[in-house]
């Protein structure tokens, strides 16, 4: 539920440069990642009340663009048919390798704030690294983060030599469920990102010894609110950056930063470029938006 609510925060704290009705809504565009293990039933529902934060808090309408691909809304937003938008930190190396005006406004601040992922076997598994795993069964919760599953195929390739060198793969409705069938024996490798394990690790700290990291991946850059260079001028940037930076500091943004498991927005940290150059370097654009197809 927690990606699912990203984007409606930020929708509910992010004011546009005019009241509702004179000039154009804020529009924010979100990719199809954001919302990964979010029926879409409940998207309409949700939404709604956030809405109603804008108009109650800020006296502003906002607006969400939603598509499948991450660059299709790269590509909205260099256009002017966003003014903003939410990437995950490797989608925003994609889209700024692609459209280099585009620039991070603010970067989330997650819970745990490391974004890694974590390739899991049984603990008794020989193997040392994930080639010695062909043949093997593979388990992948539909809910896997994108970063997870980025890991995984980029492992899958680099040491596997083929996407196909599992003898089969089965789906679960959690990570959580995909690694007690490993303790099951019912499969032999699964992928989750940090959270998920961790979180895993707290409630099951029993079970949990049951498993061992065969792979773990480097930190991925934080997710980001992007913008096109002169797209906004720097009095709007600024009501949108205070407007986020402050949220946590509310009783009711403070709520909403709990759920989604956000500290808080903040300005990025040092170093944020040299890590999305890293992370485009590892994880190179795909010839057609990855994300869209998972």
């Amino acid at each position: 539920m927690s990606r699912f609510l990203l984007p409606a925060l930020v929708l509910a704290l992010v004011g546009a440069d005019a009241r509702a009705g004179d000039k154009p809504k804020l529009r924010v565009g979100i990719p199809r990642s954001i919302f990964r293990d979010i029926p879409p039933a409940l998207l309409t529902f949700a939404n709604q009340p956030f809405k109603d934060i804008i108009r109650t808090q800020t006296g502003f309408e906002g607006d969400v663009v939603n598509d499948a691909e991450a660059l299709n809304i790269a590509r909205d937003l260099d256009a002017g048919k966003v003014q903003l938008a939410v990437f995950l930190g490797h989608e925003f190396a994609w889209a700024q390798q692609k459209y280099p005006d585009l620039e991070p406004l603010l970067c989330s601040v997650p819970r745990p704030k490391e974004i890694q992922a974590f390739i899991l076997v049984r603990h008794d598994c020989k193997a040392v690294h994930l080639g010695e795993m062909k043949g093997q069964r593979l388990v992948l919760a539909t809910g896997t983060r994108d970063h997870a599953r980025l890991f995984l195929e980029k492992r899958q390739v680099d040491e596997m030599g083929t996407m196909t060198g599992f003898c089969s793969l089965s789906k679960t409705g959690t990570v959580h469920d995909a690694l007690h069938k490993l303790i099951d024996n019912e499969a032999d490798v699964t992928v989750a990102d940090q959270a998920a394990w961790r979180y895993f690790q707290k409630l099951y700290p029993g079970a949990a010894q049951n498993l061992k990291v065969l792979a773990e991946s480097s930190v991925f850059p934080a997710t980001v609110i992007a913008y096109k260079k002169g797209a906004l001028t720097g009095d709007q940037l600024g009501k949108v950056r205070d407007g986020l930076m402050t949220a946590h500091q509310s009783k009711q943004g403070g709520r909403l930063m709990g759920m989604i498991k956000v500290d808080k927005f903040d300005r990025l940290p040092d170093g944020y470029g040299d890590a999305v150059k890293a992370c485009l370097k590892s994880y190179p654009v795909p010839p057609t938006d990855w994300a869209a197809d998972k």
